[in-house]
């Protein structure tokens, strides 16, 4: 990381870039690469791989974890499992990406499996949250059945503890474009090393928010937005950001 912090409301994003935490993520192939940039332009250590006697020994030595359920297998199903072992035994933190629940039986099932072993963190838009909360869109709702902290994207997005919501500003539209959810769950899984879920929620969308607007300004189109995204959350705290 090169120069001060200058971004309003940063300095914790500058801590987790000297802090360098180890973050081990399950998640599909077709998402990780992009997700792995985006840990490591924060200055997080990630670590991909759900084979599970490697994904428990990396977990065990993690800071937090990631388990994203997009592109559900029945490999990377024994992985997330083989990592929550690994963690319970040290009370890790960790966030829980039901990603596609509401499109998929399989998947809706091993989320609720995965939501006994009290994640610290769901993050999930609408549909997910419907899916997954037997058609209760509120997400305080939720938070009270699973004792986790609910992190509602989407029209109106919060975080709530089921006592207490908080209400989120809009984050810029990057419609069409695929694996910025995921994006927003690995860099709220990184400040989880650090700080408990409320500053970690607050300050991940802060630090995406900031970098989406300007990698909206500095792009041509999708392809251009991902390398813009990651220079953008790379340049976050510079004296002279783009």
């Amino acid at each position: 990381m090169k120069g001060t912090v200058s971004d309003s409301g940063l300095p914790y994003l500058a801590r987790l870039k000297q802090a360098r935490p180890r973050v081990h993520v399950i998640i599909g192939a077709i998402t990780a690469p992009f997700v792995v940039d985006v840990l490591a332009a924060i200055g997080a250590q990630p670590t991909v791989t759900h084979e599970p006697d490697q994904a428990a020994e990396f977990a065990a030595g993690a800071e937090s974890l990631l388990i994203n359920l997009a592109q559900l297998d029945t490999p990377r199903m024994q992985g997330a499992l083989a990592t929550i072992e690994a963690i319970e035994r040290r009370a890790l933190s960790w966030l829980l990406d039901p990603a596609m629940v509401h499109r998929s039986q399989t998947r809706l099932a091993f989320a609720r499996r995965l939501l006994t072993h009290a994640p610290t963190v769901i993050k999930l838009n609408p549909d997910e949250l419907k899916a997954l909360n037997d058609g209760n869109e509120d997400p305080a709702a939720l938070a009270l059945k699973t004792g986790s902290v609910v992190f509602a994207t989407g029209a109106r997005p919060c975080l709530t503890n089921g006592g207490i919501t908080m209400p989120l500003p809009g984050l810029p539209q990057l419609a069409g474009h695929v694996g910025y959810g995921c994006a927003l769950g690995a860099i709220t899984a990184a400040f989880l090393a650090k700080h408990v879920p409320q500053t970690a929620i607050q300050e991940a969308y802060m630090a995406f928010s900031l970098a989406a607007g300007r990698a909206k300004a500095a792009s041509a189109g999708p392809a251009s937005l991902r390398i813009a995204f990651v220079d953008a959350l790379w340049r976050l705290g510079e004296e002279n950001p783009a």
